[in-house]
């Protein structure tokens, strides 16, 4: 029998090892074939002294002399603007630059929003003279508030911004402080790298968005300064969203609205999708706003109404924001489900600190730490009843289990049985050789489950309640000195889990023992002399 398991071991390595050979030879055989669009030009650019050859997108009808130039956003494909800009063809002379990823030398140039707020000032001086009118889509709001700021509010070149489910200030993006944004999005390399090289993906990976240049993006993605860079917006702004758009979400939009005093919000039942089904929506919109600015209609910032010019100026006020929803919510859970494949402390602690900072619901946060943590020990359950003892062998797990654990866990297993599996949910260090061994000895799986997710169901909103209540306080340090993140974020992790290691166990008899038994040797050894 322990042959017959070995060997379906073998087989599932050799099945996996024959789907990457396959795979790699259809990445190799058919490469992803990247035919110009129809619409497709190329500019060479002088940026910084290094030449660029951009390539960007040009649809016009009727000759206009009215540029509109759209940026479009980092993870949608460009082509998402292209019924827009069809419906606007006709009186419009439309623009989308893709953003470079290298120089006519095959150098990377940066990702960063000042870099590419200068190609594009760049660009807009090489495809026309006339004034500009500007759309920023998606994270082309954030490009377009950089080069705003760059040029001057009394620029000419530039006579409007128009936003699209525009990004915005750092507060309102993902979990609203840079330093720890940018660290989750660090974490996405080994994803990535994971997905690519080793999944046989059959060159599907190639054909989607999520690349390196992607992660590059985010991370250069500094939004600390976007709230200055929006004041200096002087020129008519128009801020179109859709309600539902579970990508982009409309505080977002309310906060833009807020901050630039001149501009108008236009709203429309439905999603993110919005732009594809129903472009005539935004583009009448859009058509309208730009003809009040040729009649001299539309309203500037120097000329805006009072009372919005202090409410522009009021402080951020983070009582007021609306917790994620949509796909921002579902990579929170996501990550802290797959946070707790490292460590499920660590997760719950990270979970409740997210709750702290007033962006994700408590419950969501224990939804992600207890689907993460019943996928894991589950899967370690399984181990131990399909594999067995050989598993004891293998790294990593021969350099953390040791043989001594896991007859341990065997003697309590014949003293108590299953609901062992209760109480090492309260002892950290006892649950990986805990659950291995249930597996192993056969332990029916539903009993097994039925303890372990009562116990999870108790110990996870505990573990992410505590790390709620006293990250709160703290979380607020990090919203006025977000330069020291680095810092203050490790200490808080350590204070917590301290705070945990030694609270949790007392909410078992045996684990008021175990610290008593630690503090009498403590005792013994340091203040008896």
């Amino acid at each position: 029998m322990e042959f017959l398991k070995i060997t379906t071991f073998r087989v599932i390595i050799i099945i996996y090892l024959l789907m990457m050979a396959i795979s790699y030879w259809v990445q190799f055989t058919f490469p992803a074939d990247e035919k110009p669009h129809k619409y497709q030009k190329e500019l060479l650019l002088n940026v910084d002294d290094r030449e660029i050859k951009l390539e960007y997108l040009q649809i016009t009808g009727e000759a206009s002399n009215r540029p509109l130039v759209m940026l479009p956003d980092y993870l949608d494909n460009p082509e998402i603007l292209l019924p827009l800009a069809e419906s606007l063809s006709d009186s419009f002379d439309v623009y989308i630059p893709l953003y470079p990823e290298k120089d006519v030398d095959g150098s990377s140039v940066s990702h960063s929003l000042d870099f590419r707020a200068r190609v594009i000032d760049e660009f807009s001086g090489s495809v026309t003279q006339s004034a500009v009118d500007l759309l920023g889509y998606g994270y082309g709001g954030l490009v377009a508030f950089t080069l705003f700021d760059e040029t001057a509010p009394d620029s000419e070149q530039y006579r409007s911004l128009i936003l699209l489910s525009s990004f915005g200030p750092v507060e309102l993006h993902f979990l609203g402080n840079h330093t720890i944004n940018r660290s989750l999005y660090t974490l996405l390399y080994p994803a990535v790298t994971l997905v690519k090289y080793f999944t046989p993906h059959m060159g599907w990976f190639d054909r989607q968005p999520f690349q390196y240049s992607f992660i590059k993006t985010l991370r250069a993605m500094d939004q600390r300064d976007i709230r200055d860079h929006i004041r200096q917006v002087g020129q008519p702004v128009l801020i179109l969203h859709p309600i539902n758009d579970n990508y982009v979400s409309l505080s977002v939009s309310e906060e833009n609205h807020r901050l630039l005093p001149q501009s108008y919000l236009i709203t429309h039942e439905g999603g993110h999708d919005l732009i594809k089904k129903s472009p005539e929506l935004w583009s009448t919109q859009i058509e309208f706003f730009i003809g009040q600015i040729e009649r001299g209609e539309a309203e500037t910032r120097a000329a805006a109404d009072r009372v919005r010019i202090e409410m522009s100026e009021a402080p951020f006020d983070a009582g007021d924001m609306d917790t994620i929803s949509g796909w921002t919510l579902f990579i929170i859970i996501l990550l802290l489900a797959i946070f707790t494949m490292i460590s499920e402390d660590l997760a719950c602690i990270a979970g409740g600190l997210i709750v702290a900072t007033g962006v994700l619901d408590f419950w969501f946060a224990v939804l992600g730490c207890f689907a993460g943590i019943l996928t894991a020990d589950v899967m370690i359950y399984l181990m131990g009843r399909w594999i067995g003892s050989p598993v004891l062998g293998w790294i990593p797990f021969r350099w953390f289990i040791k043989s001594k654990d896991v007859k341990r866990a065997e003697r309590l297993f014949s003293m108590r049985g299953a609901e062992i599996i209760f109480i090492t949910r309260f002892l950290p260090g006892t649950r990986f050789p805990t659950y291995l061994v249930a597996g192993m000895l056969k332990t029916k799986f539903l009993y097994f489950l039925g303890y372990f997710v009562l116990a999870i169901a108790l110990w996870t909103p505990m573990l992410v309640g505590i790390s709620a209540l006293i990250g709160k306080p703290m979380m607020q340090y990090l919203q006025v000195y977000q330069e020291y993140t680095l810092l203050i974020l490790p200490v808080i992790f350590l204070v917590i889990y301290l705070v945990i290691k030694f609270i949790t166990p007392l909410t078992t008899v045996t684990g008021r023992r175990k610290l008593l038994v630690k503090w009498g040797r403590f005792k013994e050894r340091y203040l008896s002399r």
